[in-house]
C-alpha cells in the first residue's frame, strides 16, 4: 500500500487554520470566527453608521457573507483572515450608505427640528466627524477598549479578561486614548472659539 509522503511544511496560522476548518464544515470554527471578530465588526459599524440598530444588522450581514465566502473558497490568503473580514465590512457598510444617501428616511418631526438650528447641526456634524476621525486612528485593540467600557459599559477588569491584556494595560490605553482625545478636541473647541 502506497503512502502519501508528507513534507515538512510550516503548521498553518491560527487564521489559516480557521479557514482550513470552516471551507471543511466545522460549526464550531464557524463560531469562532464570529466570536472573534464580532466586536471589531460592530464598532467599525457603529463607528460609520452612527446607527447602533443598523450596525447590529451590518454585522451580522458582514459575517453572513464572510461566512459564505470562506465556504466558497473565496479567500485568496487565508493567512490575511482578519483584512479579509474588514475588507467585506467595509464594502457591506458602503453599499449601505450609498443606499441610504440615495433613499434618505427622516420624519417631518426631525426635519423641522434641524431646521430650528442649523448651526448646533453643523457643529454636532462636525464633531461626530471629528470623533470618527480620530477613532479610526486608533488600532483595533484600543477601538475594543473603547467600545467595550464606554459603549457596552463593561469594567476594566472585564474588558482586560475579554481581551487578554492586564488589567493595568487596558486601564493605561483607555486613559492615554481618553486624554488624546479631550485634548485633540480642546484644542478644537477653543479654535472655534476664537
Amino acid at each position: 500500500m502506497a503512502t502519501e509522503s508528507t513534507s515538512p511544511d510550516i503548521a498553518p496560522t491560527k487564521e489559516e487554520g480557521l479557514v482550513i476548518r470552516i471551507r471543511g464544515g466545522d460549526p464550531v470554527a464557524e463560531e469562532e470566527l464570529v466570536n472573534t471578530y464580532r466586536r471589531a465588526v460592530l464598532l467599525i459599524a457603529t463607528v460609520r453608521t452612527r446607527d447602533r440598530d443598523a450596525a447590529n444588522d451590518l454585522s451580522q450581514e458582514i459575517l453572513i457573507a464572510v461566512l459564505k465566502a470562506l465556504r466558497a473558497g473565496q479567500i485568496r490568503e487565508s493567512e490575511k483572515l482578519g483584512a479579509f473580514v474588514q475588507g467585506t465590512a467595509r464594502n457591506i457598510i458602503n453599499n449601505y450608505l450609498r443606499s441610504r444617501a440615495r433613499h434618505p428616511e427622516s420624519d417631518l418631526a426631525t426635519v423641522e427640528l434641524r431646521a430650528s438650528d442649523p448651526i448646533e447641526q453643523l457643529e454636532s456634524s462636525e464633531r461626530q466627524r471629528l470623533v470618527r476621525q480620530e477613532l479610526a486612528k486608533l488600532s483595533i485593540a484600543d477601538q475594543q477598549i473603547l467600545l467595550l467600557s464606554l459603549v457596552d459599559g463593561h469594567s476594566l477588569a472585564e474588558v482586560a479578561h475579554r481581551l487578554n491584556l492586564s488589567h493595568e494595560a487596558v486601564r493605561a490605553r483607555k486613559s492615554r486614548m481618553v486624554k488624546r482625545m479631550m485634548n485633540k478636541f480642546v484644542r478644537v473647541s477653543q479654535k472655534h472659539c476664537l
